[in-house]
């Protein structure tokens, strides 16, 4: 019992201190010594907010990096994965055969913004070092993207089949009836030059027929599209079908040369 009124005397008499302390503080007359121990302190304060502000601006940056890292290999194995799906799918097809293809990545299309032009060509990164020559055929399966129009040391330009200066002699899966399809520009693509004596039906494959020379060309039964429909008028000379190409060029990010056939 006497303990515990000792410990009541003791805290009241801190208590009591601290208040008097505070009171006589806050009197004009200890100014001088507050303003004081302000000074002492303050640069103790200045110091500890530097020192915080640094070691949280070091993690920040940190973090910044990390996730730049992180980034960029979520990027990466995307890439990988396209790539990898693209492969696979080459490889499935017994046509062209694999060992006659160069395959590329597409590294831009000129002109083409999303939502208001269409692709009409694509940069890739092979060229004459890696043994590719113009005229030489662009496969993705078995559909012809184009075909190369320019080449220098390390990459190459790629004219589609859409393209308004693409043109390849064409024949039709069905019924065999020849012609030339044209690229018309902005992704459409016609088969011109059927005489009216062959049979044109919709849905039915154009196909190439095959063109080129010893230095290459553009090899026969390549998918050039689908014909979606026909003009024919007896007062004309051939009927023209209007072809849809069964790839979408701005979404290539992988493309294969045919080197021989």
């Amino acid at each position: 019992m006497q303990k515990r009124k000792n410990w009541i005397y003791i805290f009241i008499f801190f208590f009591s201190l601290s208040l008097l302390i505070f009171l006589l503080f806050k009197l004009p007359i200890f100014k001088p010594v507050s303003s004081l121990v302000q000074n002492i302190f303050s640069p103790v304060q200045s110091l500890t907010h530097s020192l915080a502000t640094e070691i949280s601006n070091r993690e920040m940056d940190d973090l910044k990096r990390q996730n730049l890292e992180l980034t960029k290999k979520i990027v990466d194995q995307g890439k990988i994965t396209a790539d990898n799906k693209a492969l696979r799918d080459q490889f499935e097809v017994s046509y062209p055969k694999s060992q006659d293809l160069l395959e590329a990545r597409v590294i831009s299309s000129p002109s083409f913004i999303p939502g208001i032009t269409l692709a009409e060509n694509l940069i890739i990164d092979k060229g004459e070092k890696d043994g590719i020559k113009i005229g030489m055929a662009v496969v993705f399966r078995d559909n012809l993207v184009g075909k190369i129009q320019k080449i220098s040391d390390n990459t190459s330009k790629i004219i589609l089949v859409s393209n308004s200066g693409f043109s390849v002699i064409s024949q039709t899966l069905q019924t065999n009836a020849q012609g030339v399809v044209k690229g018309q520009g902005a992704g459409e693509l016609i088969l011109d030059n059927v005489v009216l004596s062959q049979n044109l039906s919709q849905d039915d494959f154009v196909l190439t027929k095959g063109e080129g020379d010893l230095n290459g060309g553009i090899m026969p039964s390549l998918v050039i599209g689908k014909i979606v429909s026909v003009n024919k008028n007896p007062s004309d000379l051939f009927q023209v079908a209007k072809v849809k190409s069964l790839l979408d060029f701005s979404h290539l990010s992988t493309v294969f040369i045919v080197k021989g056939f």
